[in-house]
């Protein structure tokens, strides 16, 4: 794959997306994008931008580039009218954006989902101890989706094993979200899933609305936005977003985070001794190998960028992972440095009035399981990057299984 570095061309640059060297490590291909840091991607024919100046720049600016472009994925033509479903907060721009994503910013706070931290700790625990009389077993299918899955459905108010089972058939759907129409069996097994989703948030919020409880779900039943109480399909969009968001993400930063571990045996030993040291080592791995690698925006103007017009009514993808790797911003981008100052300005979570409102909760949600991981098991091996199954997708960079074999000494 290359990308011209030719800047005096009017023509812009093409690449590929969907190439298999792309989905196994996009790295080097994202150093060719800054470059010349204009281009196009195919199929879809859209702008996309990879520098750190130019990424913060887009996402500051609600004003220019409308958040408007998600609902291309979730309230398209191609879905039926009961399943379309556009992403509150998400995908809301200035000022409907302020006042929906107050309501939730309340429920993610520090203080409001510590009540999270036994549930965690002992999911995790049961899960870990498994492994000690194991082989090879498959991380993601055996930790990350039932120790994620369980958090996420508790705070949903829908957790049981059937319930969960479901929403890990969803969350597959997910991963395969894209902007061109999907073929016909992927819309009506999405529309299904949706459906039953709904049906769960509902009757999860009616059993609220009798009988409250200290978690998320009551907190929104009862919240307000200009003096309403959340409609139906808003409730069940805000939970949507949350449930997905908290469950794909996530469960791929812990699946991230062990092959480092696998790679890397001397952060194991590091992080062992000086466990006050994990935040860091997940900020850095944030910034290093996220699993949010863009987001989409709609120009709602002529924009000049780096001495090109992107015309108004252009997508324009963010690449949030190239933003993490630039040399520019993050000196040494391309080794993983667990004592890097100021990794924490990665945007790995967004930036603006975007950032991930779940950031709080996924941050603690990693904490907890590494520590237990890293507790209980002195080394970690799995297979290189490119001996890996790799989603494809534009938006996520994540694997379908991951083998893994723990070692305790």
């Amino acid at each position: 794959m290359t990308v011209s570095s030719d800047v005096g061309k009017e023509e812009p640059s093409y690449f590929n997306l969907h190439d298999d060297a792309f989905q196994i490590s996009p790295y080097p291909i994202y150093e060719q994008l800054r470059l010349k840091p204009i281009c196009k991607v195919m199929p879809e024919d859209m702008w996309v931008v990879s520098r750190y100046a130019d990424v913060k720049k887009i996402l500051s600016n609600p004003v220019a580039f409308s958040s408007r472009a998600l609902n291309l994925l979730y309230d398209s033509d191609w879905l039926s009218e009961e399943c379309r479903n556009p992403r509150l907060i998400a995908s809301q721009d200035p000022p409907q954006h302020g006042q929906y994503r107050g309501v939730v910013n309340r429920a993610f706070i520090n203080s409001a989902i510590e009540y999270l931290i036994p549930l965690m700790k002992s999911t995790a625990e049961k899960l870990a101890v498994k492994f000690e009389s194991s082989d090879t077993v498959n991380f993601m299918e055996e930790f990350a989706y039932p120790y994620i899955g369980t958090v996420i459905t508790n705070i949903v108010g829908v957790g049981d094993k059937q319930k969960l089972a479901d929403f890990r058939e969803w969350v597959a759907l997910e991963e395969g979200v894209s902007l061109s129409k999907p073929s016909d069996e992927y819309i009506e097994a999405f529309e299904r899933a949706t459906l039953r989703q709904s049906t769960y948030f509902l009757q999860a919020a009616q059993q609220r609305r009798i009988k409250p409880q200290a978690d998320l779900i009551t907190h929104l039943v009862n919240a307000q936005v200009n003096g309403e109480k959340l409609k139906d399909k808003e409730l069940c969009s805000i939970l949507s977003l949350l449930v997905a968001a908290g469950f794909v993400t996530t469960i791929q930063m812990l699946n991230h985070g062990i092959m480092v571990f696998s790679q890397r045996p001397d952060l194991v030993a590091e992080l062992k001794e000086f466990p006050e040291l994990i935040p860091q080592f997940i900020e850095e791995l944030l910034r290093f190998r996220p699993t949010t690698i863009s987001t989409v925006r709609l120009a709602t103007k002529p924009v000049e960028i780096d001495g090109v017009t992107i015309p108004k009514g252009d997508l324009v993808l963010v690449l949030l992972a190239s933003a993490g790797r630039d040399p520019e911003k993050f000196d040494d981008p391309n080794t993983f440095k667990l004592h890097r100052r100021g990794v924490k300005q990665h945007m790995s979570f967004g930036h603006g009035i975007h950032t991930c409102v779940g950031a709080p909760l996924a941050r603690l949600e990693l904490k907890i399981a590494f520590e237990v991981l890293l507790k209980k098991f002195t080394s970690f091996d799995c297979p290189p990057d490119e001996n890996l199954k790799w989603l494809d997708s534009v938006f996520l960079r994540g694997v379908r299984e991951l083998p893994v074999n723990f070692s305790k000494v």
